[in-house]
């Protein structure tokens, strides 16, 4: 059992996982971390992006995930985000019209450019995980 750990993934809704892992990638807000057993402990805020978790039993999940942040200690790690969703949930064509949408936002204030950013991060991770790239 040394080399699993222990991975939760809580929306403000749900509980969505709950179980033993091997190995997990998580989207931070600056790019893929990958996380194995035995990590220093860590805090990190995420992005939007894939959350892919490799499971003990050789099988694998996959989610779309959008802030919020993730902390290991020990053989636990607890990942709280603000919204979340199993990969085959991902409506390619949905995530190309609000990568679009986002697109033709026009900014014209500080608050209407960070919306945009947010809107943009937001579409292009649910592109990646619907497109698989």
């Amino acid at each position: 059992m040394a080399d699993r750990f222990h991975c939760t993934l809580v929306t403000p809704e749900e509980q969505l996982f709950d179980e033993a892992v091997s190995h997990v990638s998580v989207p931070a807000w600056d790019g893929q971390i990958g996380l194995l057993a035995r990590r220093a402990p860590m805090l990190v805020k995420l992005g939007y992006g894939p959350l892919q978790l490799d499971l003990a039993d050789g099988k694998s999940k996959t989610y779309f995930v959008g802030g919020g942040f993730a902390q290991m200690k020990g053989d636990q790690l607890v990942i709280l985000t603000d919204e979340a969703m199993p990969v085959e949930d991902v409506d390619a064509k949905e995530a190309k019209a609000a990568l679009n949408e986002a697109l033709a936002l026009r900014a014209i204030g500080e608050e209407s450019a960070a919306r945009r950013d947010r809107d943009l991060a937001r579409a292009r991770g649910m592109m990646a995980v619907a497109t698989g790239s």
